[in-house]
């Protein structure tokens, strides 16, 4: 396959136009390009891409076509820094076959640069790419000679399993628009990798002052948060501008502007006629307000971007039940497409941490892990210089421009690595992963003190969205940290045999319980006094009691009872000084503690208590458990797993069908229908 791009290569925000036309229909198309394309197949949008994975690589798309004639793919370079890919030079390569027989290659496509979209304006989020702002008035179109590039190294991809359906929108009314109920500023706007230059779009200007007098807001919504490509047909006598908003949610009713530190909006100025549009990029929202001026006849619709295959099982019957499996499923779907996402909206990110809770979705959901095998393979192709030798990204593909990284993540590598092999018994991925592995144990090796414990970590020392993850919380002797390790240490025993890691990592859960537990609580750290390490008895967090439950730490009756009766997401506040967990991850940790020592009808309470409202008003998970940042983020889709376990036994699944807990009996009966029905098995419905 040759790869060519045209004009300038390493131009920020550059959008190029690739066409092949036939007089004769052809029925294949393979493709690679960088950063993102779109396809449409005689006007028909049929596929985004790539499936990601490091640069220097990339994976195949292998598109089955039926009498087409004409193909378009548009491709996007964003060269800079983000969290959504990895940060390389632009490239397109395709080959077009009819019966299996290459016809047209990529020097057959036609290269064009089409100036509708304007690319000096602002970036869409920290973690993203840049805004989408078009003018497409008088767009000039300019055929570029294309020259070779270098090729990546190829690699097969799982296809493309996005849906690309259309859902429509509710239309809830038109009113003058007076301003957003509130407008925040990004947290990022004083970096100076975000500046725009002299002359570039300006939010406070073209957007918040633009609409401040003359424009309409007329607003729709969704069913539920979806995620996808926002497409408008739009039929107007005069030039019109328009502005599509758009949020997940609207807390107590209110349009807050830049609620998640995202600039959430696409801007259209389009000349008289009709025109059909859609983003380039793919946003993740329940809410859209459109503002303009009145003139234009505006039908707002979303192409969505969600897995298509991950409908293997239904529930019916209790509400509560029903719904809350369903945002878990929605979220799965809409975070679960090329790579796992923490969310589909402000990064788009593969992060770890999260993808191990995902992965386990992804057996319920889909009956196999071939997402979560490409997604392993990234991190073993990784190659991150920015960061310290040994340590692993935290979340890839992607640029670490700032050297950041989170130690706690690659620990979390090891443990999924592990799963992964339970779930697949895919040995090629464990062995290719070894070297990965131990230096991920080596880097840890320096931090070790006289008492075998890490102290003094460097990076970005991460728990969750807590007290815990305070400053104060984390320095010196991090035992939650320390926990992480032990299991890890554990893990890797397991992997690789070798029994000398297990026995430090007993050590270490020794140490941890002489230094950190009191007979009350685990105190988060110990810090130096006089050379001496002191434990920080004012320092206890909910989530580093969890984090114990979680990685095995040897604990008394009495504190599981406290922990399992009197803490919980929306415990009593009968212990002011310990700091309470959030959504991630120290309540799902709670979950997993009670389901595994068989509190089932514990679970089943606790997370339709806690989920349910935010089933209810986004349809999806969120981040935290207030409305506070993303409202749809994929590890939370594995409350999807720890219903079913509680309430039919679910285990994994083997060869097409569910395998279950021999031992388990069922709770009480929550008047429940779950059916099962994988690709490759027979159909089994369960009454619960």
């Amino acid at each position: 396959m040759q790869f060519v791009w045209g004009g300038v290569r390493a131009e920020a925000n550059r959008e190029l136009t690739f066409t092949y036309r036939s007089e004769e229909p052809f029925d294949g198309l393979t493709l690679c390009a960088a950063d993102f394309y779109r396809v449409w197949a005689d006007g028909e949008f049929i596929s985004y891409g790539p499936e990601r994975t490091a640069a220097g690589y990339a994976r195949l798309r292998r598109l089955s076509l039926s009498g087409v004639r004409e193909l378009v793919v548009k491709v996007t370079a964003y060269n800079v820094a983000c969290y959504a890919c990895d940060q390389q030079l632009p490239y397109f390569g395709a080959e077009v076959t009819r019966g299996g027989r290459t016809i047209a290659e990529t020097s057959d496509f036609v290269c064009e640069s089409v100036s509708d979209r304007r690319r000096d304006v602002p970036r869409y989020s920290f973690q993203r790419g840049f805004l989408e702002v078009y003018d497409l008035r008088r767009p000039a179109r300019e055929t570029l000679p294309v020259y070779s590039v270098e090729a990546p190294i190829l690699l097969e991809g799982n296809g493309d399993k996005a849906d690309y359906a259309e859902a429509g929108f509710r239309f809830l009314g038109e009113t003058s628009f007076g301003g957003f109920d509130e407008v925040r500023e990004v947290w990022w706007k004083d970096n100076p990798l975000y500046r725009t230059p002299e002359g570039a779009f300006d939010i406070q200007r073209d957007l918040i002052g633009e609409t401040e007098t003359g424009y309409l807001a007329a607003d729709y919504e969704l069913p539920s948060e979806r995620s996808g490509f926002l497409r408008l047909v739009v039929e107007t006598d005069a030039e019109v501008k328009i502005f599509a908003v758009f949020d997940e949610i609207l807390p107590d009713g209110k349009w807050i502007f830049r609620r998640s530190a995202n600039n959430d909006f696409i801007c259209w100025t389009l000349p008289a006629g009709r025109h059909e549009v859609m983003s380039a990029e793919p946003y993740a929202f329940k809410y859209l307000k459109i503002l303009s001026p009145g003139k234009a006849k505006i039908v707002p619709s979303l192409v969505t971007l969600e897995n298509g295959s991950a409908d293997c099982i239904s529930v019916e019957g209790d509400a509560r039940v029903k719904a809350v499996f369903e945002a878990a499923a929605a979220t799965f779907r809409q975070n679960a497409v090329d790579i796992f996402t923490d969310c589909p909206g402000r990064e788009r990110a593969g992060w770890l941490c999260d993808s191990y809770f995902s992965a386990q979705a992804e057996r319920l959901f889909t009956g196999r892990n071939e997402i979560e095998k490409r997604f392993l393979e990234n991190y073993i192709l990784a190659d991150v210089p920015e960061i310290e030798k040994g340590m692993l990204p935290d979340c890839f593909p992607a640029q670490h421009h700032d050297h950041a990284y989170i130690p706690n993540w690659a620990m979390w590598f090891v443990l999924e690595l592990y799963d992964y092999f339970l779930r697949t018994s895919d040995r090629e991925i464990v062995d290719r992963a070894k070297e990965k592995v131990y230096g991920v144990v080596d880097f840890f090796t320096p931090f070790l003190n006289e008492y075998g414990l890490l102290e003094n970590l460097r990076g970005w020392i991460f728990l969750e969205w807590s007290v815990s993850n305070d400053a104060a919380y984390v320095s010196g002797v991090n035992f939650p940290s320390n926990m992480l390790y032990a299991l890890m240490l554990e893990t890797v025993d397991k992997l690789y045999g070798d029994p000398e890691l297990s026995e430090q990592a007993r050590r270490v859960r020794g140490q941890i319980l002489r230094l950190s537990y009191d007979g009350k609580f685990f105190a988060d750290n110990a810090l130096r006094q006089g050379g001496a390490l002191v434990r920080c008895a004012d320092h206890v967090s909910e989530t580093c009691q969890y984090y114990a439950l979680f990685a095995g730490m040897e604990t008394d009756t009495e504190f599981r009872r406290k922990m399992m009766e009197e803490f919980g997401p929306l415990r009593a506040d009968a212990y002011p000084e310990v700091g309470r967990s959030n959504m991630f991850i120290g309540n799902y940790l709670r979950f997993f503690w009670l389901c595994g020592i068989g509190e089932r009808e514990r679970v089943i309470r606790e997370s339709l208590d806690y989920f349910s409202d935010m089933a209810e008003k986004t349809g999806t998970l969120w981040e935290n458990d207030s409305p506070s940042a993303s409202c749809n983020h994929g590890f939370a889709s594995v409350a999807a797993v720890l219903l079913l376990r509680c309430l039919t036994g679910y285990e994994t699944v083997e060869n097409g069908a569910p395998v279950f807990d021999k031992n388990f009996t069922f709770p009480k009966k929550y008047g429940v229908k779950v059916t099962f029905s994988y690709p490759d098995g027979e159909r089994l419905a369960m009454d619960c």
